[in-house]
């Protein structure tokens, strides 16, 4: 699930690259709750590694952005309100004009990805499946952002969106936010299939304000119970 800047030359990748896959897949995914520690003996046991290439991967994530140490592990970075503000600044600027060029370049099997992960997270909202939901959601923005031609792009947006997993997991058990979020997701497949580079543009952008805004109201939900 991870975007990666491939290189001519394929590697195997080493026991921290694997590990730091293993666990930014699992924050992606929606796999690691606001509650939940990382602890490296723990990963390092479950993966059958030593502790000291999951401690590289942790510290890794950590100076990503997406988790932060504690006296008892590591857990989920929490951001302020205004951290967060400039994350969804950075991503209104860089998302709408990345989607308009992946479709531009859109590939059969891409849009096919995307179809798949709508018509799924779509049962997966009907049954009240909130975490097979947020997979789905996970895996349709991949399908897309494996189009953008500009890789370093495709990185930098996928990097931004893994800091925001934070407020999907504060905002996808309301079913009105993901009905939000599902019509996002369905103009925005739509406006792929038709090709129209411009519609994209528009539409995500749409979306990634309607993210923000489902951010601030948790926010403010939050304040007024004193959570």
């Amino acid at each position: 699930m991870t975007t990666t800047t491939h290189s001519k030359t394929t590697r195997k990748p080493n026991l921290r690259e694997r590990v730091y896959s293993i666990v930014r897949e699992r924050i992606q995914m929606g796999q690691i709750r606001l509650e939940d520690r990382l602890v490296d003996h723990d990963i390092a046991c479950e993966l059958h590694v030593s502790r000291m290439p999951v401690r590289e991967a942790l510290m890794q994530l950590t100076n990503e952005g997406l988790l932060e140490g504690t006296a008892r592990g590591f857990v989920l970075r929490r951001y302020t309100l205004a951290q967060m503000n400039e994350i969804f600044e950075i991503r209104t600027l860089l998302e709408p004009p990345a989607a308009a060029s992946a479709s531009l370049h859109a590939q059969p099997k891409g849009l096919a990805e995307m179809g798949a992960s709508l018509d799924k997270a779509q049962h997966a909202h009907e049954t009240g499946d909130v975490d097979e939901f947020m997979r789905d959601n996970a895996r349709f923005r991949w399908a897309w952002l494996t189009m953008v031609p500009n890789r370093q792009l495709a990185d930098a947006i996928s990097r931004y969106i893994d800091h925001a997993q934070v407020v999907r997991l504060m905002t996808m058990n309301d079913s009105d936010v993901r009905d939000l979020i599902l019509d996002g997701m369905q103009g925005l497949y739509q406006a792929f299939l038709s090709g129209d580079a411009e519609l994209v543009r528009a539409r995500m952008l749409t979306h990634a304000r309607a993210a923000a805004a489902c951010y601030y109201n948790a926010y403010q939900q939050r304040l007024e119970h004193g959570s």
